[in-house]
């Protein structure tokens, strides 16, 4: 994910949401939380500037082998010169009872991700609790200080509890000046709330408490609206945290004599706006390299755009700046947007920028959203990670959406040709053609198979023995479509004389989880279930004098925006198997009662994917 900033706003909430990420938001990750909240206490205390302190006292206890593995160490950051943090205690409480304090000079000081020159704000504290099992807390208390706030005279907070963890105790404090500070206030699911004076000041305390967690549902979205949360922001509305963000990316998008002399040659010869506008959005994501880390003022003000074309790096908010300023040089107007590259799809009723973790580029000359760290990404076309998102404009504030992905946009034609021979070794090629989204991922995997391991990676694929060789063609080419070969040798691949059975191709296999995904019996929360288009044809040529006893069944199957047909014809000895799949949905998040309805009808066409050819 590209990230914007790395909040700190919660250091409370940066472990619990770290944690649950790492446990639970990866493939092939477990559905219950490795670890339970005993204690998680935040107190906020904020000036009329949008300074402010906070104090947070968490107590997390190991469930498991992985609770343990996450937990065991702890970093944590800010940014020297705005913010403090202070380790006041650190310890294993074991189940015994028994205290084990983590010596202060064992924590870990680091800086940032780079050493590189104006790269260095960023600073970290690492933390190893010692003896850690499972059965012990790991108890951490520490003092955050806002000490110049990240927007002047602002303050804004995010925290989400997820209901996947047990929460013994949880509980967040904020207290505010009584006047000149209006707080927008959204608390869904918490306890508390009401407002009291306190000190001179406004206080509220909210608690939460989950007895029974839910399992953790594969491809399940954020939607803030159906999570127990608590959002506070002195941002009146979005049009105030664009104007917020305006001033931060203030003449950073300037075009100096370098950066003009370099879009004119660029683009030399071509008048016309969007391919000039497709020119330099392949130069800049070929040529400046992306680097994931914070960078300027706590991670909001980026560098200016003549900085970044000296350096040929930056994230994504020089990406943005050196664009705007690239396209500024041929008279093509650009806007930042802000965006979520994460899961959430439902902009938060109060106003705040912690909402938001990434920046793209909005040219409205032609109503499109590019994001240039997007390396394999072609012009116009955006990864799956910004596609049917909320965004802000900067500077108007204005709240748009990006486009779906659709099925006509995200395709996937397979032709694979392949010959048994009598001894049952299998020997063929397989061909991909890719465009939209599918591209992207197939040429970032691509790319990113080293050369010597090529042979490994395939062996692991097809299996024991196997033999392959991958022709790539040229990956960073952003043409749609891309294609790609795999030339393979499989011995043992089949039984050899009958009688036998050999599935549907993997190809045709894979489909499974492009229609249904795990196919968990139910669902309780809105998940992802982007719309595409696959074909596959597999041409398989046993060896003569085979007598097949049974094809499967051609299949017609369609529920509610899924389609799918399959095929299977027989000439001589051989076989050829198609299969066509059409997933178009309005949007790219479905809810649980689409699931429900569509559940039986997915399972059958899982069913029949999962036919074989019976012969002798």
């Amino acid at each position: 994910m590209r990230k914007l900033f790395r909040a700190a706003a919660s250091l409370a909430a940066i472990l619990a949401l770290s944690s649950i990420a790492e446990a639970q938001g990866v493939p092939g990750a477990a559905s219950t939380a490795p670890f339970e909240i005993v204690k998680s206490h935040s107190d906020f205390d904020l000036s009329a500037d949008g300074s402010y302190t906070e104090a947070n006292e968490v107590a997390y206890r190991v469930l498991d082998a992985r609770g343990r593995e996450i937990l065991q160490q702890t970093t944590l950051s800010y940014t020297e010169d705005l913010q403090s943090l202070e380790v006041e205690s650190a310890y294993t409480l074991k189940a015994s009872g028994e205290k084990i304090d983590v010596p202060e000079d064992t924590i870990m000081k680091g800086f940032g991700a780079t050493s590189a020159p104006g790269f260095q704000d960023l600073r970290t504290l690492t933390i190893v609790f010692p003896k850690l099992e499972i059965g012990d807390q790991a108890v951490l208390v520490t003092r955050f200080q806002q000490k110049i706030p990240l927007f002047a005279g602002q303050f804004a907070t995010n925290l989400a509890h997820s209901r996947a963890i047990k929460a013994d105790d949880t509980q967040v404090t904020i207290t505010a000046p009584d006047s000149g500070f209006p707080l927008q206030i959204d608390a869904s699911g918490l306890g508390g709330g009401e407002r009291e004076t306190f000190a001179e000041k406004y206080r509220w305390v909210w608690s939460f408490r989950n007895d029974t967690p839910v399992t953790f549902e594969p491809d399940a979205v954020t939607e803030i609206d159906h999570e127990p949360h608590l959002i506070v922001s002195s941002f009146p509305g979005y049009q105030a945290v664009a104007a917020a963000y305006a001033a931060h990316f203030e003449k950073k998008a300037d075009v100096t004599d370098d950066l003009q002399s370099l879009a004119d040659r660029l683009t030399q010869g071509v008048s016309d706006h969007r391919e000039q506008a497709r020119i330099l959005y392949d130069w800049v994501s070929k040529n400046i390299s992306y680097v994931n880390i914070v960078l300027g003022a706590g991670g909001f003000t980026p560098h200016s755009a003549d900085q970044v074309l000296a350096t040929r790096y930056g994230d994504c908010k020089d990406h943005v700046m050196l664009l705007q300023a690239l396209l500024k040089a041929k008279n093509i107007e650009t806007m930042p947007a802000l965006i979520s590259a994460g899961t959430a799809f439902t902009l938060s009723k109060v106003a705040s920028p912690f909402y938001f973790d990434h920046l793209i580029t909005y040219v409205p000359e032609f109503h499109l959203f590019i994001d240039s760290t997007a390396r394999y990404a072609p012009f116009g076309v955006l990864p799956l990670s910004d596609a049917d998102k909320p965004v802000v404009l900067v500077p108007t504030g204005e709240v748009s959406h990006t486009p779906p992905i659709t099925a006509d946009s995200a395709t996937s034609n397979s032709t694979i040709v392949s010959k048994v021979a009598s001894d049952g070794t299998m020997e063929g090629n397989s061909q991909a053609s890719v465009t939209g989204a599918f591209a992207v991922t197939a040429r970032a995997l691509m790319e990113a198979i080293p050369a010597d391991r090529e042979k490994e990676l395939l062996r692991q694929l097809m299996g024991a023995g196997a033999e392959g060789r991958l022709d790539r063609h040229d990956p960073t080419q952003l043409t749609d479509p891309y294609t790609f070969d795999i030339h393979y040798r499989i011995p043992d691949a089949v039984v050899m004389p009958g009688p036998g059975a050999v599935p549907v191709s993997s190809s045709i296999k894979s489909l499974e989880s492009d229609i249904a995904g795990t196919l968990p019996p139910s669902r309780n929360s809105n998940y992802l279930c982007p719309s595409m288009s696959r074909t596959v044809s597999d041409t398989v040529e046993f060896p003569k004098g085979t007598i097949f006893i049974s094809l499967p069944k051609a299949v017609d199957l369609e529920t509610e925006g899924i389609h799918l047909q399959t095929g299977f014809t027989q000439s001589g000895s051989v076989v050829q198997e198609t299969a066509k799949l059409r997933i178009d949905h309005p949007g790219t998040v479905c809810t649980p009662d689409y699931y429900a309805r569509v559940r039986a009808d997915m399972a059958k066409m899982v069913s029949s994917l999962r036919a074989q050819i019976l012969y002798k």
